[in-house]
């Protein structure tokens, strides 16, 4: 904390971390939310994306470090290959679990496919995007941190790896620490945009409770 370089490695895995939340959980959002236009792309790309799930994302981290080089955006790569298929396989879960009575009334009454995209599936599906972010946020962190393990002249990462190496253990607890504080912090931050975002989920939560 003396010399800064706690805060600039904090600042530098924040930010790794945020971009590669933003893109990764935006980029997979809409691929996941487009799958629901065609059931046929669906069932053709559904194989494969199982096949890349069942990957370790910490195994890519060598190729993405080749592919994007050792700096600032090698970790939001790897940040972001790590939230967009989760972000891709809820919002293409939660499609596909929308009200199909619904859909079909609306059919019925001579809605377009667009019509019922935007009346029915991204409302119903909002409140499972709202809470993947949740476990995304996570990954982010997970993502930035591991490239910096992997190659890097800051962030807590390269922070926690200089330390061990070096078996300084009370360097290695600050950066845990000050990791886990990190976490806390941005789940709390998803919590409260949730709670902005979709109101209605507390009162019905509050209800519940209450019963």
């Amino acid at each position: 904390m003396s010399d800064g370089s706690l805060l600039v490695d904090t600042w530098y895995t924040v930010i790794e971390a945020i971009i590669g939340f933003l893109i990764g959980t935006l980029v997979g959002s809409l691929a996941g939310l487009g799958l629901w236009y065609s059931a046929f792309v669906a069932r053709l790309v559904e194989p494969f994306i199982v096949a890349i799930n069942s990957v370790p994302k910490i195994a890519l981290a060598p190729i993405v470090i080749l592919w994007f080089g050792t700096g600032f955006v090698s970790k939001v790569a790897l940040a972001v290959s790590l939230t967009a298929l989760v972000a891709l396989i809820a919002a293409y879960q939660a499609a596909r679990d929308a009200d199909p009575d619904l859909q079909a009334l609306l059919a019925s009454m001579g809605a377009s496919k667009n019509r019922i995209f935007k009346s029915v599936i991204v409302p119903s599906t909002l409140p499972a995007i709202i809470g993947m972010f949740r476990i995304n946020i996570g990954f982010a962190l997970v993502g930035a941190v591991v490239g910096e393990f992997i190659s890097s002249q800051r962030g807590l990462g390269h922070l926690i790896y200089s330390a061990s190496s070096l078996y300084d253990l009370n360097t290695v607890w600050v950066g845990l620490f000050v990791l886990m504080f990190v976490g806390f912090l941005l789940y709390h931050v998803i919590d409260f945009a949730e709670r902005r975002i979709l109101p209605w989920r507390q009162i019905t939560t509050a209800g519940q409770v209450q019963v």
